[in-house]
């Protein structure tokens, strides 16, 4: 009844199809996997980066490597030369006199001016509007803890908190102290709570 040509069209157009399909379910299964959105993620890392030792020992700001934190949408992390203004001195070594592994990788990343490809920790959905600038200044007020957990005392970056709406909205949620100067405002809430706030 069909030609040939029409047959195979037909053909290409389902394998076309059904590739699209498998690709997008298995893409949407790696993207939102449990493991990968509740609390507790945590990935590996091309430099195991220990927070305790530089953000609780030697009690380093946050915003000393996490510059654009306060300033823009994104806390950004920083380039090898933040490090190497440290380490350009400080090199660790074990007890034989040999760098440490993890020092040994950053030297060679510096030496080969190759940018550390860092696993994403926290991350939210791409159709979640968020500005971490915002939540830091006089509006919010909030401290890194608040969402990060005691990132000062984590050897290995691990996600504290499921990154759900249910979670920001208990944050959100919080009632405002009768003086707050917000209220005058008719603000009740510690931050708006409509739709559009995070989804635009």
């Amino acid at each position: 009844m069909f030609s040939k040509k029409f047959d195979r069209r037909v053909h290409i157009a389902l394998a076309t199809i059904l590739f699209a399909v498998t690709v997008g379910v298995s893409f949407g299964a790696f993207v939102l996997w449990p493991s990968r959105r509740e609390a507790g993620y945590m990935p590996d890392q091309p430099i195991a980066y220990n927070h305790k030792i530089h953000a609780g020992d030697l009690k380093i700001e946050c915003l000393y490597c996490h510059t654009e934190a306060d300033r823009g949408p994104h806390a950004t992390v920083p380039p090898i030369s933040t490090c190497m203004k440290c380490h350009d001195q400080v090199q660790t070594k074990d007890a034989e006199g040999n760098l440490e592994a993890e020092t040994a990788k950053l030297l060679k990343y510096w030496e080969n001016q190759t940018p550390v490809r860092w696993n994403k920790v926290n991350d939210v959905a791409d159709f979640v509007y968020f500005d971490h600038s915002r939540h830091m200044t006089e509006i919010a007020e909030l401290t890194c803890q608040k969402c990060h957990g005691p990132v000062e005392t984590f050897v290995h970056m691990k996600r504290q908190y499921g990154l759900k709406m249910s979670w920001c909205l208990d944050c959100h949620k919080e009632p405002l102290a009768e003086d707050d100067p917000r209220r005058t405002t008719g603000q009740k809430t510690r931050a708006a709570i409509h739709c559009s706030a995070c989804h635009r």
